[in-house]
């Protein structure tokens, strides 16, 4: 009998009948059946365990009332609220660097410029508005996000044209967090791909939260760290504080972040293994 058979019968499901082809006894199949049970137990007594450790359960729970995934939901809540605290002490550290480099993000989308008029129309009248944000002129630092160039790297030949999209997160010199998609076309001459117009068509403020929860963390943390060990020629005569100090914080708490994540995958391992 499978194990999703046998589990069903230690839900109560009921039993199924043993096949006529079946070389196990009916007594070797209720001894398979106490064994899922009692790992079934010792499974939630862990993951019990783990969640008080964690402070997410308190001594005095109703176990009658206890239900694992919205505790483990719960648990994933905690992760992302402590990764969101890390990246927001991390943005700071770097500020000084960032202000060095950034550019406002509208002027990333002002080039190329071919038939943009014709584009911006097609987009619609929301898009319009999304364009107005002011902090779109703010400089800005690229934290992640990419173009997409739908198709053109695959099945693209010389003469064809087609869209690209993008999404991407931007740290602005005033320490906000901005969210922006693009859309743009692109044509391929001969063997030269290229990018003939883009327009920004959705904008937004965005919590470092939401940050943790969508972009890919650790690249977001490496291109912060990159701010911090510019060459010398790129700060040489301007002003940045406390560096030597912000590098070694910033190292602390990228630590801080592997630990967390290291420590929560563990805890799920050791529930999610059956025990011996």
């Amino acid at each position: 009998m499978s194990e999703g058979v046998a589990s069903g019968a230690v839900l109560g499901l009921g039993c199924a009948p043993v096949s006529s082809d079946n070389p196990k006894t009916p007594e070797e199949l209720e001894a398979e059946r106490d064994v899922l049970a009692q790992r079934a137990e010792q499974t939630a007594t862990a993951l019990e365990s783990l969640l008080k450790e964690a402070g997410v359960l308190s001594e005095g729970y109703d176990p009658g009332a206890f239900d694992p995934t919205s505790v483990l939901l719960d648990k994933f809540e905690g992760r992302l609220q402590a990764e969101a605290a890390i990246l927001e002490e991390a943005c700071d550290i770097v500020l000084p660097e960032v202000k060095l480099v950034a550019k406002p993000i509208r002027a990333a989308f002002s080039e190329p410029s071919e038939n943009l008029e014709e584009l911006e129309k097609l987009c619609g009248t929301l898009p319009a508005r999304h364009r107005q944000a002011d902090w779109l002129d703010v400089p800005a630092f690229h934290l992640d996000g990419a173009t997409n160039f739908l198709g053109a790297f695959t099945d693209a030949q010389d003469g064809d044209t087609g869209i690209h999209m993008s999404k991407a997160y931007y740290l602005l010199v005033d320490g906000r967090l901005v969210e922006v998609h693009g859309v743009g076309s692109w044509a391929v001459v001969g063997t030269e791909l290229r990018d003939v117009r883009r327009t920004i068509v959705s904008s937004r403020e965005v919590t470092h939260k939401e940050v943790v929860t969508d972009a890919n963390v650790a690249d977001v943390f490496m291109k912060l760290r990159h701010s911090l060990h510019m060459s010398l020629q790129g700060i040489e005569g301007k002003h940045v504080p406390d560096l030597g100090e912000r590098r070694a914080r910033f190292d602390e708490i990228v630590m801080q972040y592997t630990s967390l994540v290291q420590r929560f995958a563990e805890g799920l391992r050791r529930v999610g293994d059956s025990p011996a």
